[in-house]
């Protein structure tokens, strides 16, 4: 699947040089194959691409005080496999120990105060890719979604009393329910063709039988149709923009459609306006 992304975010600078730093590079792997990419920052400031230790594609900016824009685009050929329909129970003890991260508690997920819910919602399902199928049905029909109900503070913990939020909240919650099935689970930043409205997504990533796979609780998107941006425990590790400075936020505009190959045009996906 062919899939062009982007996004454009305007500031306003109040004072002395602010430093930015972004979370917008569509990542580099296997399963999304990078075809072009372009970035342009008005002012051009004073910037660098940097990768963190989980792989993320980081932009740091210093800016003056005035109006910044940032702008990328980037195409992007991505093969990502689906859930498969079993996977069998595996011993968590014998996981890597870089995977086993994923099936502690963390900032907003916090899993070790799930594990009697989490238990008697989805226990008895044998099959581990249908246990996740079934936490994500579950947080989909039961959380509201919400805009305004939660905030940036917001854990697992407090969506799970609230049962409102938006995506990052729905994610955060099935994070939380598969870790206290002892699943590894981590977050995941990205781009999502067909959201309404268009913005940036969150959904996570599962490893079951040696391998991650993408689940989205929230819009249920194809897997194929998902740019990854960043990976984490949780959002706190994939926050978006990350700001050193007195700054007021401006316009956000982010697409995502899936392109004709061969053509090189939008493919009957819907766009934002």
């Amino acid at each position: 699947m062919i899939v062009s992304v982007g996004c454009r975010l305007g500031y306003q600078v109040l004072s002395a040089p602010a430093h930015f730093t972004f979370n917008i590079f569509a990542g580099h792997d296997p399963q999304q194959r990078s075809l072009e990419e372009s970035l342009v920052c008005v002012p051009e400031g004073t910037h660098e691409r940097v990768t963190t230790s989980k792989g993320n594609r980081v932009l740091r900016v210093e800016v003056p005080p005035g109006l910044f824009e940032v702008r990328y685009e980037a195409r992007l050929d991505v093969a990502r496999p689906a859930l498969p329909a079993e996977v069998k129970l595996e011993n968590p003890g014998r996981l890597p120990l870089s995977i086993l991260t994923y099936t502690l508690p963390s900032r907003y997920c916090e899993c070790d105060r799930f594990a009697p819910h989490a238990w008697e919602l989805f226990g008895r399902i044998e099959n581990r890719a249908e246990q996740v199928r079934e936490i994500c049905r579950w947080v989909d029909k039961y959380l509201e979604y919400a805009p305004g109900a939660t905030d940036s503070r917001t854990s697992a913990w407090e969506v799970w009393q609230l049962r409102k939020g938006v995506c990052r909240d729905y994610t955060h919650l099935a994070i939380a329910l598969c870790r206290a099935l002892m699943i590894p689970a981590r977050y995941v930043g990205c781009y999502a063709v067909g959201l309404d409205p268009m913005d940036f997504h969150a959904c996570f990533e599962v490893y079951l039988g040696g391998q991650w796979y993408l689940c989205d609780p929230s819009d249920d998107i194809a897997p194929d149709r998902i740019v990854v941006i960043a990976r984490g425990r949780d959002a706190a590790n994939a926050p978006l923009t990350t700001i050193f400075g007195r700054v007021s936020p401006g316009p956000v505009v982010v697409t995502a459609r899936v392109v004709d190959a061969a053509a090189g045009a939008p493919a009957g996906e819907p766009t934002p306006g």
